[in-house]
């Protein structure tokens, strides 16, 4: 009776969407008939910056005070959680490879990596739940209860030890529910409810450590993402050390805010935009090598312009040499980086219509002209960059409590999740009688089920394997690291 109880109240508690950044998180609530972010008890902001202040007995939120002799701040851990030291080591070594396994990350608590302080060794596990903590005293302080469900986004290419991670810190901060899901998911439920047309949309989601890139069918009122490309070591502190490239006397911290200042001014005292674009030259061409391998994957073509600086008067033709040069360069990549996986290059059956910018980090001028001239089309601004990924957690929060009519109800699927249900749709689409007949007639009706199975059996076994890994009930701290630190 009192497990049954327990079950009661977890699924009647309030539930919340949560934005858990490299650089600042947030969090948001269904309430009024939209999503609101919930401003901070201490001053009243909508984001939180994630920075903790670590002593050798006590981890805590940094809210801008003067540091103790015994104490360190530590930022930028989202990169490195949940991975083991091999696979920390690997991506310091290897920084523009865009790609891992999916097996790997670290798989029990002796191996997962640590950065060493001043103070001792600290992990991301420890250091998310003290974010997450914070985010829902702020909750408990502006609602007048503490939230016990929550959904939590992540970048599309965490790995899955990462999103266990992830999990894990959330219930050490105290949620007894959480949903883990993917920020260009969520974003494009935040954007979508605006569309109810057929158009094909990029979701750009540039956070401060990390890069997801995905194509999104939307239609009515469903949306499905159709193909992901991302980089886990590309970020808005990689823009920020290239502040620093421009002028070396700049501190980390000087620095960013010289990249925020560049958002709405040209220039500045010693670092122009033009400086800044020029510097992050090898960076916006790895954004556009994840937009492309999207594209490539989603059957997609671009029709913007490429990044050059060739002249305006460049013939089409050359234009068009050129795309299909890096077009075939990230086929390339891809096909090495999944050597067991078959990937025919498509000629581009659609074109995409709108590109929705997500991440504090697109907010950069360079970035924003970088893109549309890419995909030849404008930027959305129906929501905030800052605000897009926790609004769309909300949406999904409120949706999961069975608050939203059918009818007003926004869907967003996976690619795996629609070729599910296609396949579902399909079988069901078979009459009684045609069943009944296939049932008589000595076993051809297994054949026929055999022959409506879309889904590749081995791969589903994998992704199956996957999710039930992710679904136990036990949790271990995990030995993380600070991935700018990990001093491999």
């Amino acid at each position: 009776m009192r497990d049954l109880l327990a079950i009661i109240a977890t699924a009647n508690a309030l539930s919340i969407g949560i934005d858990l950044g490299t650089s600042t998180s947030c969090c948001a609530v269904f309430r009024d008939g939209a999503p609101e972010l919930v401003p901070r008890r201490v001053d009243g902001r909508l984001l939180t910056p994630s920075v903790c202040v670590v002593s050798s007995d006590a981890i805590r939120l940094h809210e801008n005070e003067a540091l103790k002799d015994n104490e360190v701040l530590v930022t930028s851990w989202k990169r490195a959680i949940g991975l083991d030291e091999a696979t920390a080591a690997w991506r310091v070594e290897e920084p523009t490879k865009k790609r891992l396994r999916l097996d790997d990350g670290a798989k029990d608590e002796d191996n997962y990596v640590g950065v060493v302080t001043t103070v001792g060794r600290v992990k991301p596990v420890d250091l998310s739940s003290c974010v997450l903590d914070s985010l829902l005293s702020d909750c408990e302080a502006y609602l007048g209860e503490r939230p016990k469900n929550a959904v939590i986004g992540v970048p599309a290419c965490f790995l899955p030890s990462q999103r266990r991670a992830t999990e894990a810190a959330a219930r050490k901060a105290g949620l007894q529910k959480v949903q883990i899901a993917n920020e260009p998911e969520l974003a494009a439920r935040a954007h979508g409810t605006a569309q109810h047309d057929e158009r094909l949309a990029m979701v750009f989601d540039l956070g401060g450590g990390t890069l997801d890139v995905s194509l999104v069918d939307v239609g009515g009122r469903t949306a499905e993402v159709i193909s992901t490309a991302g980089d886990l070591n590309l970020g808005g502190d990689d823009f920020t050390r290239a502040v620093i490239d421009v002028d070396p006397s700049l501190s980390l911290d000087e620095a960013e805010r010289v990249k925020i200042e560049l958002t709405v001014n040209k220039r500045t005292d010693t670092v122009t935009r033009s400086d800044l674009e020029k510097a992050s030259s090898i960076l916006l061409e790895r954004c556009c090598d994840a937009a492309r391998e999207a594209c490539v994957l989603g059957d997609a073509r671009l029709e913007g312009d490429e990044l050059t600086d060739e002249a305006p008067a460049a013939s089409t033709r050359a234009k068009r040499r050129k795309q299909a040069k890096q077009s075939q360069r990230a086929l390339d990549d891809l096909r090495k980086s999944a050597p067991n996986i078959k990937i025919v290059q498509q000629q581009g059956s659609r074109t995409v219509d709108d590109l929705v910018l997500v991440g504090a980090a697109t907010k950069m001028p360079c970035v924003q002209k970088c893109l549309s001239k890419l995909t030849g089309v404008p930027y959305r601004k129906a929501v905030d960059p800052d605000r897009a990924v926790a609004f769309g957690a909300a949406l999904q929060a409120r949706a999961n409590d069975g608050e939203i009519a059918a009818e007003d109800d926004f869907v967003v699927v996976g690619a795996f999740q629609a070729e599910v249900l296609r396949h579902f749709a399909q079988a069901n689409s078979v009459d009684d009688e045609d069943l009944g007949a296939l049932e008589d007639d000595d076993g051809d009706f297994e054949a026929y089920l055999e022959d409506l199975d879309e889904v590749d059996d081995e791969e589903f076994e994998r992704l199956l394997a996957l999710a039930e890994e992710g679904e136990e009930e036990e949790f271990v701290d995990i030995d993380g690291d600070e991935f700018d630190k990990l001093g491999l």
